[in-house]
């Protein structure tokens, strides 16, 4: 009977303990400011040929991951079509790029979302599937 007992008093225990966690939540890893900072320094970095190590071996390192900018492809332009918007511990831009074609032509045109996040490091990475 007292093992019984010693259960449930243990099985009430751990529910207890269950239930009185409240729902935890991740802090931002960026502000609204830090964030557009961020992107803006990557993408004028781009556009004025700067590579993916010597922008990652600035001080503070800024890591911008796209597969355009890795290659080498020139990024003539970009807009912003928002202000960005919350998206987990992240701020996401929508951008359309403009990407200069071989020989410095008319390259095409891309429109693509960021996530920036600033803590621990300044990151700006595509996402797929979006817009």
């Amino acid at each position: 009977m007292n093992n019984r007992l010693g259960a449930l008093w243990l099985a009430g225990l751990v529910i207890g303990m269950v239930g009185c966690g409240g729902q935890s939540t991740l802090e931002m890893a960026t502000t609204p400011a830090d964030a557009k900072a961020a992107i803006t320094e990557a993408l004028d970095s781009w556009k004025k040929g700067t590579t993916q190590k010597a922008l990652a071996e600035g001080k503070p390192p800024l890591y911008l991951q796209d597969n355009s900018f890795a290659k080498g492809v020139p990024l003539a332009d970009y807009s912003f079509e928002n202000d960005g918007k919350v998206v987990g511990t992240g701020i996401s831009f929508i951008v359309n790029l403009k990407l200069k074609g071989e020989g410095g032509g008319e390259g095409k045109a891309r429109r693509v979302a960021y996530r920036v996040v600033t803590k621990p490091n300044r990151s700006v990475a595509l996402e797929d599937g979006i817009p």
